[in-house]
């Protein structure tokens, strides 16, 4: 079988999550990875991963990114 992530949400298609929180919706998620709630959030490398959890409204300021994207 294969890990876990299956049964996972990936948030914005794969997306580097903190990446589309600042409005660009065009760099891919790596293997850094933070699961919220049930979904899995990917990030391009450990600092956005950082910055997410650091930075206040980052989910909500995604969310509203990917749906105007």
């Amino acid at each position: 079988m294969n890990s876990g992530n299956k049964d996972k949400t990936v948030a914005y298609s794969g997306h580097c999550a903190f990446a589309v929180s600042t409005g660009k919706i065009d760099i891919k998620g790596g293997k850094h990875s933070l699961t919220i709630e049930g979904k899995t959030y990917l990030f391009s490398n450990p600092i956005a991963k950082f910055l997410f959890k650091l930075i206040p409204n980052r989910i909500e300021k995604a969310d509203i990114n990917w749906k105007n994207k």
